[in-house]
């Protein structure tokens, strides 16, 4: 496909977006500006679907797929009916293993929820194809979330975090035996890759946050595992959950995609809490995300540590539900872990991983930051650190002096795995979940190459009111929908999305 019609083909593909006549009610997909009955001269709304749920109308079982598809293996293609809109969309159910055997009749009647997810690819050097024609079945693994904006009650207060979201697939991986306290890891599904991963967990993080999308004026995406060397997933990101005001197409947004080992996106923290609060900037929110399909060779010990999924934090003044106060960042040129340009995996230094790189960087910046701000242990509530394991966040948090009640609540990596670039988010996530009014939170990341910084951020109030609003990191690691696999099937799925 050329790239001019994947660009016509996106701006239908990205948003399930209808057209309605205002005069007659005929609704139209895809949107057409001027209705069949009024002609010309008729009134046309857009109407957006990207927020609701979904009917399966009618479909089809596709037991052998043409190329382009066959990663699928056998699917159920749908015509997905949403009928406050009175209109029908085609689409995929998608998240489901479906056995040749299946009845498309089993479908019918069932809500389903929009998914955005990869479509296909132009070959391994083509463009790479997304769409959020894909559906889940509401009563399986995800719920539906319904996205409202509500008017801020405190504005303009010290800069953090209004809100967040954490996207976990829904496909599992058992550890035969525990890999450095690592029982469990989530997987993508074939369909699905960090910037899908990206997209999903902003998603999230706006309805968490119920501010308006087009405020948001700055989106970074830190990532490993990028489908493209050069393509931004930013843009995607943008472009999907329309950040910034909208004009010709586009939008008067911005970002980057960093990378910085498992810390691309926490690097960026400080930066997103500086523009909000610096008037130049003109916007009221900035986007963090940190996504990624964590990639290991097979039969690598980090093979079976590694896990896949997105968290993504929405920084701003207005409605912030933990303030950033403290801030210190330490680096030093340790090559513990990298990838050459072109090589598939990466390549870790072995026992070198360990002192001179992971705990080095993590515990000097843990220790100096509290120095730094006067602040003893028992000041601080919640410990959250990297896990590239079980075991080395805890042997960190106890070297530089935190008990367990302080830190266990982050350790979500015995179930998940680790996101390398949504680690820490993931554990800061689960903190964030359970954490009350007042408390103090320290987060330390690890990036290799290397570096660390920490963090000390303060709940507030405001948390109470938007915790209802979000899908906790304990609903999806404990949710009995999800669904586990073999190595087969987790190496297979892990290669494709990956390219």
């Amino acid at each position: 496909m050329s790239e001019p019609i994947a660009r016509r083909n996106l701006l239908v593909e990205y948003r399930l977006r209808t057209t309605k006549c205002l005069n007659c009610g005929d609704t139209y997909f895809p949107p057409k500006y001027f209705c069949n009955n009024e002609g010309r001269s008729s009134k046309m709304l857009e109407v957006d679907n990207f927020y609701e749920k979904g009917e399966f109308y009618s479909g089809s079982v596709i037991n052998e797929p043409t190329n382009r598809f066959n990663h699928l293996d056998t699917f159920v293609s749908a015509i997905i009916s949403f009928r406050e809109s009175k209109v029908s969309i085609p689409g995929r159910i998608t998240d489901y293993i479906a056995p040749k055997a299946i009845k498309v009749e089993e479908f019918v009647g069932k809500k389903v929820i929009p998914r955005f997810r990869r479509s296909y690819s132009d070959g391994r050097d083509g463009l790479i194809h997304y769409s959020s024609h894909n559906f889940s079945l509401e009563d399986d693994y995800y719920t539906h979330q319904k996205y409202k904006v509500t008017k801020p009650t405190n504005i303009n207060g010290k800069p953090g975090i209004v809100g967040y979201g954490v996207y976990l697939p829904k496909f599992r991986i058992k550890n035969d035996e525990p890999a450095l306290g690592v029982l469990e890891r989530s997987l993508p599904f074939a369909d699905e890759d960090t910037t899908t991963f990206a997209v999903e967990s902003g998603k999230r993080a706006i309805i968490h946050s119920a501010i308006n999308n087009n405020e948001v004026r700055k989106c970074f995406v830190g990532s490993e595992s990028s489908p493209y060397v050069v393509k931004p997933s930013m843009a995607t990101v943008i472009q999907v959950l329309e950040l910034g005001e909208k004009m010709n197409g586009g939008f008067f947004s911005g970002g980057i995609d960093s990378q910085f080992a498992c810390k691309a996106a926490t690097d960026l923290i400080i930066d997103a809490a500086g523009l909000v609060a610096y008037p130049v900037f003109k916007g009221k929110y900035v986007m963090v995300i940190g996504a990624d399909n964590s990639q290991a060779s097979p039969g690598d010990r980090l093979d079976y540590t590694v896990g896949a999924g997105g968290v993504a934090l929405i920084f701003g003044r207005d409605d912030v539900i933990a303030t950033l106060d403290h801030y210190l960042p330490y680096t030093s040129d340790t090559p513990d872990f990298y990838r050459r340009e072109g090589e598939k995996y990466p390549r870790h230094g072995g026992r070198f991983t360990g002192q001179p790189a992971y705990f080095k960087h993590v515990v000097t910046s843990m220790k100096t930051l509290m120095k730094n701000t006067g602040l003893k242990n028992n000041d601080i509530n919640h410990v959250a650190i990297h896990s590239p394991n079980a075991k080395f966040p805890v042997q960190a948090a106890q070297e530089a002096g935190f008990e367990k009640k302080q830190f266990e609540t982050g350790l979500v990596v015995k179930k998940i795995g680790n996101l390398y670039s949504g680690s820490t988010l993931a554990a800061l996530s689960a903190i964030l979940d359970i954490a009350k009014p007042g408390e103090r939170i320290l987060m330390t990341s690890y990036g290799s190459g290397s570096g660390s910084e920490s963090y000390i951020f303060t709940v507030t109030n405001q948390i109470e009111e938007k915790r209802k609003q979000a899908i906790s990191v304990k609903e999806q690691v404990e949710n009995p929908k999800k669904e586990y696999v073999d190595y087969h099937t987790y190496r297979k799925w892990k290669d494709i999305s990956y390219h």
